[in-house]
């Protein structure tokens, strides 16, 4: 076995009944050729301009595809790095899951989260539980994939789902309530209604992604404070989503959009993963933000690889070097994500940063070659619910 590095994500601990590219979205679309734009082969742009260039336009061939990276844009702004996969359209969505290993691969671990935008030439029409048949399965195929690079690879990646072919009555929907695909989001909601000219059977899965890619790893992606999103019309099927029961797919664990009273424009519901509100990272924003201290402790101990341990009492790790290596991934993650925001560092307790590594100092290296410890971060809380009373006041 070669020397290196092996962190293990732990869950359970949150009791619930070099910066990273934090923002690096990629596409994979079903889409068509052209003299610029080749399938199988990936293109990274920074702009609608960029994509347009490359014959990506919004006529019959790449207007699902042209759509997704406009609203991205509109979302994100230009000057947003972003990866664009495009396959044959005879592939079927389970395909175009596979088909992302190639992007992320080439991408070299910059890209974070993955969007996939289903247009198949021959209408995909087969409903289970409400939404594309076997859905279950696909959002599983996107967990492996995610997990696999996340392990194998060291490049944390979540994944983005449009829930296809949604019915559009909540009640035929099965929910993640038993699920553990954490990796793994799905969005039903788009710009456009299900019967017209576009007839759109997906979601706005462009809109969210460049919301994500806006924001900071620790935000909310329906955050109020963070502005209405771009677009002015949103639909569940034919429904507006002002006129639709979003609560009902937001109990489900879907993301779903909302409006706000006394607030223009359309919000997202909340940020939830496809798995049980028990898994640590039931959210999006949890998801991220231990994802980034994963990638920076992973950088920060492979600097430690095959360097010279001292030892104290039979054969344990010097508690003097211990406390340097400590030192160093609160350092890092520290200066990184607290600074920045991305951690809950109580500026009321000395030393707090949101940050703690421990080493196990019971570990004889002498014998084992093996540098044991955990780190844990503080992640913020959110105000999910706001609870006041009010009323008058004769008393002064």
């Amino acid at each position: 076995m070669l020397p290196g590095v092996n962190i293990g994500f732990e869950n359970g601990n949150l009791g619930v009944v070099a910066t990273s590219p934090d923002g690096v979205c990629g596409i994979v679309a079903s889409a068509t050729a052209n003299a610029e734009f080749t399938l199988n082969k990936h293109f990274v742009v920074f702009s609608l301009k960029a994509a347009e260039l490359l014959g990506i336009l919004p006529t019959v061939a790449n207007y699902e595809l042209h759509k997704t990276i406009k609203e991205f844009y509109d979302e994100a702004g230009t000057g947003t790095e972003l990866w664009i996969y495009g396959v044959a359209k005879t592939r079927t969505l389970d395909e175009l899951v596979a088909d992302s290993a190639a992007l992320l691969t080439a991408s070299n671990r910059r890209i974070r989260f993955v969007i996939c935008k289903y247009a198949p030439s021959v209408a995909d029409v087969a409903v289970t539980a409400g939404l594309r048949t076997a859905f279950p399965a696909t959002i599983a195929a996107a967990q492996a994939i995610a997990e696999d690079f996340t392990v194998n690879s060291i490049h944390p990646v979540n994944f983005i789902l449009e829930g296809y072919n949604f019915t559009g009555v909540a009640q035929d929907l099965i929910g993640f309530e038993l699920a553990t695909d954490n990796r793994v989001q799905v969005l039903i909601g788009d710009t456009e209604t299900r019967t017209g000219v576009t007839a759109s059977k997906g979601a706005a899965v462009g809109v969210l992604a460049g919301r994500l890619a806006s924001n900071q790893v620790h935000v909310n992606a329906g955050r109020v404070k963070s502005g209405a999103l771009k677009p002015l019309e949103f639909f569940i099927n034919d429904t507006p989503v002002e006129q639709y029961n979003v609560t009902a797919l937001h109990d489900k664990g879907f993301v779903t959009l909302r409006t706000h009273v006394g607030k223009s424009g359309y919000f997202f519901s909340d940020d939830p993963m496809a798995c049980t509100v028990e898994d640590d990272y039931h959210f999006m924003t949890r998801r991220r933000v231990i994802d980034k201290a994963y990638v920076l402790a992973n950088a920060t101990l492979t600097n430690f690889i095959l360097d010279t341990v001292p030892l104290g009492v039979d054969g344990k790790i010097s508690p003097t070097y211990a406390k340097v290596l400590e030192t160093e991934i609160e350092g890092v993650i520290s200066q990184e994500m607290t600074a920045k925001g991305e951690l809950s560092g109580d500026v009321t307790v000395k030393g707090d940063t949101g940050v703690k590594a421990i080493i196990d100092l019971n570990e004889v290296i002498a014998t084992t070659s093996t540098i044991k410890g955990s780190i844990r971060v503080k992640p913020h809380g959110y105000s999910r619910f706001i609870e006041f009373g009010i009323g008058f006041n004769i008393n002064g």
